[in-house]
Protein backbone atom coordinates (compact mmCIF):
# COMPACT_ATOMS: atom_id res chain seq x y z
CA UNK A 1 0.00 0.00 0.00
CA UNK A 2 1.41 3.30 -0.86
CA UNK A 3 1.45 6.00 2.19
CA UNK A 4 2.95 8.60 0.31
CA UNK A 5 -0.03 10.87 0.23
CA UNK A 6 -0.53 10.19 3.50
CA UNK A 7 2.43 11.34 4.94
CA UNK A 8 1.68 14.68 2.62
CA UNK A 9 0.32 17.87 4.58
CA UNK A 10 -2.14 19.67 3.09
CA UNK A 11 -2.79 23.36 3.83
CA UNK A 12 -6.66 24.52 3.66
CA UNK A 13 -7.22 28.22 4.36
CA UNK A 14 -10.70 29.08 6.06
CA UNK A 15 -12.36 32.67 4.53
CA UNK A 16 -13.08 34.84 1.37
CA UNK A 17 -9.93 36.18 -0.15
CA UNK A 18 -9.63 40.31 0.28
CA UNK A 19 -11.38 39.69 3.45
CA UNK A 20 -8.48 37.10 5.26
CA UNK A 21 -5.75 39.12 8.00
CA UNK A 22 -2.48 38.92 6.35
CA UNK A 23 -1.27 36.60 8.83
CA UNK A 24 -4.12 33.92 8.05
CA UNK A 25 -3.25 33.86 4.20
CA UNK A 26 -1.66 30.70 5.05
CA UNK A 27 -3.51 29.22 8.08
CA UNK A 28 -6.87 28.20 9.59
CA UNK A 29 -6.06 29.52 12.81
CA UNK A 30 -8.28 32.78 13.02
CA UNK A 31 -8.10 35.33 16.13
CA UNK A 32 -9.96 38.36 17.14
CA UNK A 33 -7.82 40.83 15.60
CA UNK A 34 -8.37 39.09 11.75
CA UNK A 35 -11.91 39.49 13.20
CA UNK A 36 -10.91 43.30 13.27
CA UNK A 37 -9.39 42.88 9.85
CA UNK A 38 -12.33 41.64 8.04
CA UNK A 39 -14.54 44.38 9.74
CA UNK A 40 -12.17 46.80 8.69
CA UNK A 41 -12.47 45.76 4.95
CA UNK A 42 -16.47 45.63 5.08
CA UNK A 43 -16.19 49.54 6.22
CA UNK A 44 -13.61 50.37 3.35
CA UNK A 45 -16.87 49.25 1.19
CA UNK A 46 -19.53 50.55 2.95
CA UNK A 47 -17.43 53.74 2.30
CA UNK A 48 -15.98 53.20 -1.66
CA UNK A 49 -19.07 50.88 -2.74
CA UNK A 50 -16.64 48.60 -3.84
CA UNK A 51 -16.05 45.03 -3.50
CA UNK A 52 -12.90 44.27 -1.42
CA UNK A 53 -11.78 42.59 -4.65
CA UNK A 54 -11.56 45.29 -7.89
CA UNK A 55 -9.93 45.55 -11.21
CA UNK A 56 -9.90 48.92 -10.95
CA UNK A 57 -7.50 48.70 -7.74
CA UNK A 58 -4.38 48.47 -10.19
CA UNK A 59 -4.82 52.03 -11.42
CA UNK A 60 -1.92 53.80 -10.38
CA UNK A 61 -1.25 51.82 -7.41
CA UNK A 62 1.32 48.99 -6.94
CA UNK A 63 -0.88 47.27 -4.61
CA UNK A 64 -2.72 44.74 -6.56
CA UNK A 65 -6.37 44.33 -6.35
CA UNK A 66 -7.23 44.24 -2.71
CA UNK A 67 -9.30 47.01 -1.29
CA UNK A 68 -7.29 47.78 1.66
CA UNK A 69 -3.97 48.53 -0.13
CA UNK A 70 -5.66 50.81 -2.81
CA UNK A 71 -7.06 52.94 0.21
CA UNK A 72 -4.07 52.77 2.23
CA UNK A 73 -2.40 54.30 -0.76
CA UNK A 74 -5.09 56.99 -1.95
CA UNK A 75 -5.15 58.36 1.23
CA UNK A 76 -1.43 58.25 2.07
CA UNK A 77 -0.73 60.28 -0.88
CA UNK A 78 -3.62 62.85 -0.84
CA UNK A 79 -5.61 62.49 2.32
CA UNK A 80 -8.59 63.59 0.07
CA UNK A 81 -11.87 61.43 0.87
CA UNK A 82 -13.61 62.18 -2.78
CA UNK A 83 -10.79 60.26 -3.97
CA UNK A 84 -12.05 57.44 -1.93
CA UNK A 85 -15.47 57.49 -1.39
CA UNK A 86 -18.10 56.42 -3.54
CA UNK A 87 -19.32 59.63 -5.57
CA UNK A 88 -22.86 59.85 -4.21
CA UNK A 89 -21.57 60.63 -0.62
CA UNK A 90 -19.78 63.31 -2.41
CA UNK A 91 -22.83 65.02 -3.11
CA UNK A 92 -23.39 64.46 0.59
CA UNK A 93 -20.18 66.57 1.73
CA UNK A 94 -21.31 69.31 -0.15
CA UNK A 95 -23.91 69.59 1.70
CA UNK A 96 -22.97 68.82 5.29
CA UNK A 97 -18.84 68.98 6.57
CA UNK A 98 -20.09 67.09 9.57
CA UNK A 99 -21.17 64.28 7.09
CA UNK A 100 -17.48 64.32 5.66
CA UNK A 101 -16.26 64.36 9.09
CA UNK A 102 -18.03 61.55 10.02
CA UNK A 103 -17.27 59.11 6.64
CA UNK A 104 -13.68 60.46 7.61
CA UNK A 105 -13.74 58.91 10.91
CA UNK A 106 -15.04 55.50 9.75
CA UNK A 107 -12.30 55.51 6.70
CA UNK A 108 -9.50 56.28 9.76
CA UNK A 109 -11.14 53.46 11.89
CA UNK A 110 -11.17 51.05 9.29
CA UNK A 111 -7.32 51.84 8.10
CA UNK A 112 -7.14 50.88 11.99
CA UNK A 113 -8.65 47.57 11.70
CA UNK A 114 -6.62 46.97 8.66
CA UNK A 115 -3.26 47.59 9.81
CA UNK A 116 -0.78 45.04 8.68
CA UNK A 117 0.34 44.35 12.28
CA UNK A 118 -2.88 42.28 14.59
CA UNK A 119 -1.53 44.05 17.82
CA UNK A 120 -1.52 47.62 15.77
CA UNK A 121 -5.88 47.04 15.14
CA UNK A 122 -8.34 48.43 17.87
CA UNK A 123 -10.50 45.71 19.53
CA UNK A 124 -14.14 45.22 18.21
CA UNK A 125 -14.97 46.60 21.81
CA UNK A 126 -12.52 49.85 21.21
CA UNK A 127 -14.15 50.01 17.38
CA UNK A 128 -17.91 50.15 18.66
CA UNK A 129 -17.02 52.39 21.23
CA UNK A 130 -15.64 54.99 18.92
CA UNK A 131 -18.10 54.70 16.05
CA UNK A 132 -21.31 55.13 18.92
CA UNK A 133 -18.97 57.96 20.33
CA UNK A 134 -18.79 59.60 16.40
CA UNK A 135 -22.57 58.85 16.14
CA UNK A 136 -23.14 60.74 19.66
CA UNK A 137 -21.20 63.53 18.35
CA UNK A 138 -23.43 63.81 15.21
CA UNK A 139 -26.78 63.87 16.77
CA UNK A 140 -25.75 66.60 18.74
CA UNK A 141 -24.91 68.87 16.29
Amino acid sequence: MDQSSASAQSLSVAGTIGYIAPENAFTTIKTKESDVYSYGVVLLELITRKKALDSSFTEGTAEGTAIVGWVRSVWNIREDINRIADSSLGEEFLSSYSIKDQVINVLLMALRCTEEEPSQRPSMRDVVRQLVKANDLRRRK
